[in-house]
């Protein structure tokens, strides 16, 4: 199975008590799935995974995958600081229908590589679901070589990685070097889609995907197509919302920006903070002056829209 496109890396949206708002979630995914997306991302950094309960990750994955209903792959991230919590969320992954899985490498602790590849293999065992490491060296603290990482995409069960790093040196020779028969690359960081496509990427995991879907999939269309102008164009209008959402903290930003499109998905888990108040009015114009309301991915409808109008897009 070979992973294409562009995916929505989905936040987690939350009620005022911290619970999982099912119906944000799946009116969330229903506008999503009208943009064309590749797949959906569940429970990353951008989901918040690593802050929410097992039965929360569970809940959201499992409502997803039932509003998903086979219309595109669903992958889960189920890392987790202990190789038993990680094969306990796979398994749950398994229970709610998920077409993958994927999971940051050990975290905190400093482990040696030979550590890191035992849990990989612990967790591609677990289940018959194709696994992804999901590497991101600044998150984690672990770093790998090239050719460390590619020795763990060789274990039986990985199929790829989604590569979130700044590093494009390291990511253009792991590319060189894959086999790409069998090692599926999803590239992370948003504001170098466009250079990771051009690189060989096969598709994109990205926060800024949730408010702007079909401005990456213009993005990947026309690198793939050659037409460099025209990426570099729309990699540039898209790297504007980017940096707004870099200015207030991608994840509280992230979710101002959903609240502000109409979809109220909640605050982050804390001690992530809020946007409030006058920092959301200050945002609102920062992201009005950067283009994200002339998105066409923009949904047709206000805070007082009311469900009727809910999962149509501009």
């Amino acid at each position: 199975m070979s992973f294409t496109g562009i995916w929505p890396a989905l936040v987690s949206p939350l009620d005022v008590a911290g619970n999982v708002d099912v119906r944000a979630t799946e009116r969330l995914v229903e506008l999503l799935l009208q943009a064309d997306i590749g797949g959906l991302y569940v429970c990353g950094g951008t989901g918040e995974g690593v802050l929410l309960s097992r039965e929360q990750r569970r809940q959201i994955a499992e409502t997803v995958v039932g509003v998903v209903g086979g219309q595109v792959p669903v992958m889960v991230h189920i890392g987790a600081l202990t190789t038993r919590e990680a094969v306990a969320l796979a398994q749950d992954a398994v229970a709610v229908g998920a077409d993958a899985i994927s999971a940051v490498p050990p975290f905190y602790y400093a482990y040696t590589f030979e550590a890191i590849k035992s849990h990989y293999r612990a967790l591609a065992t677990a289940t018959a679901l194709p696994l992804y490491v999901y590497y991101i060296p600044g998150a984690t603290g672990n770093p790998m070589t090239v050719a460390q990482l590619l020795e763990i995409c060789g274990l039986d069960g990985v199929a790829g990685f989604k590569y979130t790093s700044q590093d494009m040196l390291f990511f253009s020779e792991v590319m060189a070097q894959r086999d790409m028969t069998r090692v599926n690359v999803l590239s992370g960081p948003d504001e170098l889609c466009m250079l990771c496509q051009m690189l060989g990427a096969d598709g994109a995991i990205g926060t800024t995907y949730n408010i702007a879907p079909r401005l990456f999939s213009d993005i990947r269309a026309a690198t793939l197509a050659g037409k460099v102008v025209a990426a570099r164009e729309l990699h540039w209008r898209a790297n504007r919302i980017i940096q707004v959402l870099h200015k207030y903290g991608v994840i509280p930003g992230i979710k101002a920006a959903l609240r502000v499109l109409g979809i109220d998905v909640g605050q982050g888990v804390p001690p992530m903070p809020p946007i409030t108040g006058e920092t959301l009015h200050a945002f609102e114009r920062d992201m009005r002056t950067a283009g994200l309301f002339e998105l066409r991915d923009r949904p047709a409808l206000s805070p007082q829209a009311g469900d009727a109008a809910r999962g149509r897009l501009a």
